[in-house]
């Protein structure tokens, strides 16, 4: 987690969107590593990464700049985002890490 912070992936001026379940290990990082770090952390509701309309909300409303997740979720996001014309929801977004599938 310390790694991140020095490589400036995220900061404590950051706010992180917690996108991964519980059952993956990133969800640790996502959490306590935002929380360790001093930066915000933004809890979505239950299943809030498949409703790609209030994520996009969220993601502009909370001023997100932090955002770890799937190759397939974050395909599927941004195509909702130029699809939508929104790309003011990403805005703020300044650091974007994907692993897995």
């Amino acid at each position: 987690m310390h790694s991140l912070t020095n490589v400036d992936t995220f900061n404590k001026n950051d706010t992180v969107a917690q996108m991964s379940r519980c059952s993956f290990d990133i969800h640790v990082q996502e959490i306590f590593g935002t929380l360790i770090n001093g930066a915000t952390l933004v809890m979505l509701h239950p299943r809030g990464t498949l409703d790609l309309e209030y994520l996009s909300r969220v993601v502009d409303g909370k001023e997100i700049t932090y955002m770890h997740s799937v190759p397939s979720l974050l395909y599927h996001f941004f195509t909702y985002i130029q699809e939508h014309k929104n790309q003011q929801a990403i805005q703020c977004l300044r650091s974007l890490c994907s692993s897995g599938r």
